[in-house]
């Protein structure tokens, strides 16, 4: 797979070429996240009206060392909920990215440990959390409210119950047809999956592990002594990575939509541009939705140099969805081509429609 030219290639010359798409694709991710968590504060979707319609509710604000305090003295428990869940969101996202950034440019400077030390705690404890608050609200606020350190603490929220809170956060997403807690969990928790990163948050954080899939070694000490010359962590991680990233980013558009930030548009382009580039990247066979481009856009895919009609294929779908660059499979040329404009001109046609199985 080419390089989708999403990133500047000085970049990605440490990463193995066949997997500089995956990599660009990985941050294109985390940069979705970022411009929608910018968008959503920018409109002040996060914010609340509070009404004050007697002056003991004037004092009693004024006496309040915050709104949420207020909101809870004066029995104002529906607002007081929709408040702090959407100040645990507002905040809970950028430390997220702030560690997911950090994590990625490891992999591009081959500093594996403290890519997943890095990966950790956004996947680990950032996800499952932001998956209990798209699962249950009303049962995250009254825990969270009397007791979060019971709540969240390891003992309780254990694998197990985070496993259940991403399957019920599944539920409530909107097209979320291709997530799976299973797959999720696999990757995540399951110290079993060779291709998972449990082992790797583990071995990333301490310098010797004693679970039997994963125990140090004799004459070893966690990553301590392994070669950065070696690829094996590139080979198993991006598929992951990415699968995890669009879970966080479907999850983060359904608590936008509770705001009533408007995201269903961007949901539509979402499982045509994102999830287009995953099923061309990771997918086996021909790819459904570059194949659905081709029949629905094809007319005007043509190259301004050469005329000819432009097929998308599997190779250059990644270009296409990411960065709007059509390449010629005749001539090679690369071109610009509108597909956000159409899909945001033309919101209720075919070309928004079609999403992968």
């Amino acid at each position: 797979m080419p390089q989708i030219g999403y990133l500047s290639e000085d970049r990605l010359q440490k990463i193995p070429k066949r997997h500089w798409a995956a990599h660009e694709f990985s941050f294109y991710l985390h940069d979705l996240i970022a411009h929608l968590t910018s968008a959503a504060e920018q409109s002040g979707a996060a914010h609340i009206e509070i009404k004050l319609e007697r002056e003991k509710d004037v004092e009693a604000l004024e006496a309040a060392s915050n709104p949420i305090e207020f909101l809870s003295a004066t029995g104002r428990t529906d607002e007081e909920r929709r408040l702090l869940v959407n100040h645990i969101c507002a905040a809970l996202l950028p430390d997220m990215l702030h560690f997911i950034h950090a994590g990625l440019i490891a992999l591009e400077k081959r500093k594996f440990t403290l890519a997943f030390a890095c990966f950790r705690k956004p996947f680990n404890e950032g996800l499952p959390l932001i998956a209990l608050l798209c699962a249950d609200e009303e049962r995250f606020f009254t825990e969270f409210r009397s007791d979060p350190v019971a709540f969240l603490d390891g003992a309780n929220f254990n694998r197990p119950a985070k496993k259940l809170a991403i399957e019920a956060a599944i539920a409530k997403c909107s097209d979320a047809s291709f997530m799976s807690s299973d797959v999720l969990y696999a990757y995540l928790f399951d110290f079993k999956n060779p291709s998972g990163f449990a082992g790797l948050f583990d071995k990333a954080m301490h310098l010797v592990t004693k679970n039997p899939n994963i125990k140090t070694e004799a004459y070893n000490l966690n990553f301590i002594f392994k070669d950065p010359r070696q690829n094996d962590i590139y080979e198993s991680s991006y598929q992951g990575l990415s699968y995890v990233l669009l879970c966080i980013h479907l999850m983060q558009i359904e608590l936008l939509k509770r705001m009533h930030f408007p995201a269903d548009d961007y949901l539509k382009q979402l499982d045509i541009k994102a999830l287009g580039t995953y099923e061309a990247l990771f997918f086996k066979g021909r790819s459904k939705i570059a194949s659905s481009m081709n029949e629905m856009l094809g007319d005007l895919m043509k190259c301004p140099v050469c005329h000819e009609r432009v097929r998308l294929k599997k190779r250059t779908a990644p270009m296409f969805f990411v960065t709007e660059n059509l390449e010629c499979d005749q001539c090679g040329h690369v071109s610009q081509f509108p597909l956000e404009w159409l899909m945001s001109n033309h919101p209720d046609d075919e070309i928004n429609s079609q999403t992968s199985d």
